[in-house]
């Protein structure tokens, strides 16, 4: 009722300086490539005529591996299922040798770090989880049949890094290898332009190297934050806010952004 729906293609436009936006302007963007994207997400925004982005996870496209946040998730929701003291004892004595805090053992597994991910494995036969077995009955994430009949039906996708890292915890010769090669992965295997990615978890700190490199060949033309609606140094970086992590409503939730944003600019 109040906003106007554009797509990742009139963004790019505007970019480029060859289309005006509408003042009150929209587009949805969503992370990982769940499989909800497909089945749930999709046909929604179809039947309303919304555009939308896609962002991809590559490593995880036709459920070929488990990526490190859900089998922290999954650790954690076996753990809690099973009510083991003393797996939880075994796992929190790994986790604290290891150098890991927490309040308790779950709070531990959540602060496992990308760079720590290899000890997610090492819990799982502890726990009691099968990653691939997991990763290829339940099938959490979209097939590459499926992410097509997305772009054939006017989506758009874009790139998510190859497994997901928070970029602070990684060196820029890392961030840039996780970025290009994830573009580069999606544009071959779609036969599809990829123009677009998206910072994991969020885009602070990025070092202004970072967006001088990855965007000197040409093959980006748009990134994009998690960190609010606030204005970057690099015009080409765009920001976006979370809807996911409330229960309150649409309109409390951007009532709450554009007021922070207003807020930052006195």
């Amino acid at each position: 009722r109040n906003y106007t729906p554009i797509s990742l293609f009139d963004i790019i436009k505007h970019l480029d300086g060859s289309k005006q936006l509408p003042k009150r302007c929209f587009l949805p963007t969503f992370d990982d490539g769940f499989r909800e994207s497909h089945d749930i997400i999709a046909p929604i925004l179809q039947a309303y005529g919304i555009p939308a982005v896609f962002f991809l996870i590559t490593s995880v496209i036709d459920n070929r591996e488990l990526c490190y946040p859900q089998k922290k998730s999954l650790l954690i929701r076996t753990l809690t299922a099973r009510g083991s003291s003393s797996v939880e004892l075994e796992v929190s004595r790994r986790l604290t040798n290891a150098g890991i805090k927490g309040k308790d053992v779950l709070s531990q597994i959540g602060n496992i770090y990308y760079v720590q991910r290899h000890i997610l494995d090492e819990l799982a036969p502890i726990v009691g989880c099968d990653f691939a077995s997991y990763v290829t009955t339940v099938k959490p994430y979209m097939t590459s049949p499926q992410i097509r009949v997305l772009i054939k039906n006017g989506f758009a996708i874009g790139a998510h890094t190859i497994d997901h890292p928070l970029f602070n915890e990684i060196s820029i010769e890392e961030q840039l290898i996780q970025t290009k090669t994830s573009i580069k992965f999606l544009s071959k295997l779609f036969q599809y332009e990829c123009k677009a990615f998206a910072f994991p978890y969020t885009d602070a700190g990025i070092a202004p190297e970072f967006f001088q490199q990855v965007f000197m060949d040409g093959d980006l033309h748009v990134t994009f934050g998690i960190g609010g609606i606030q204005r970057h140094y690099f015009p080409r970086n765009l920001p976006r806010f979370s809807m996911e992590r409330t229960d309150r409503p649409a309109r409390q939730i951007l009532a709450r952004q554009f007021g922070k944003a207003l807020l930052q600019r006195t």
